[in-house]
């Protein structure tokens, strides 16, 4: 199961790469999310792969892609509210239907978790949906804990 990790700048495979973790949003909360577009994506992705710090990495079981992790150095100096900043940020993992459940998410998590160690990062930080119990369980298993919580009222429904 150990899988090869590869650096990419390749949109149109990140695009296709996204969509299983797309669609399980849009199945979730089909209000707040749009419906996944494989040009749309691609677009999406071209422009964020040329911003400073972020990184998209492809896990590859022999040579077959199945599934990303795209994820951004998060550096900030110290300000008179906090202190310096210094953490990596995961925006999306995703692994394809057909290696979900098979340990290949928690192998993505590990190499994440060494790269920050390697690049001398003291922490991981992400988020994900509270309607989303089986993400939450999957991070707490990796050791994640709660920092910060984002709450929403509904106006006018």
């Amino acid at each position: 199961m150990d899988g090869v990790f590869i650096s990419t700048t390749d949109a149109r495979l990140i695009a296709r790469l996204n969509r299983s973790i797309h669609e399980h949003h849009v199945r979730m909360n089909a209000n707040y999310f749009a419906e996944y577009e494989e040009e749309k994506m691609y677009e999406a992705f071209l422009t964020l792969m040329g911003r400073p710090g972020h990184h998209f990495v492809v896990m590859e079981i022999g040579a077959t892609p199945i599934g990303y992790i795209w994820f951004e150095e998060k550096v900030s100096e110290a300000t008179a509210f906090r202190q310096a900043v210094r953490t990596v940020y995961v925006h999306h993992i995703s692994i394809d239907t057909m290696y979900q459940r098979k340990g290949y998410g928690r192998r993505v998590m590990e190499w994440m978790e060494q790269w920050a160690l390697d690049h001398q990062f003291k922490s991981i930080e992400l988020d994900y949906w509270m309607i989303n119990s089986e993400a939450g369980s999957f991070y707490e298993d990796l050791g994640f804990a709660p920092k910060r919580q984002i709450v929403i009222k509904t106006l006018g429904e």
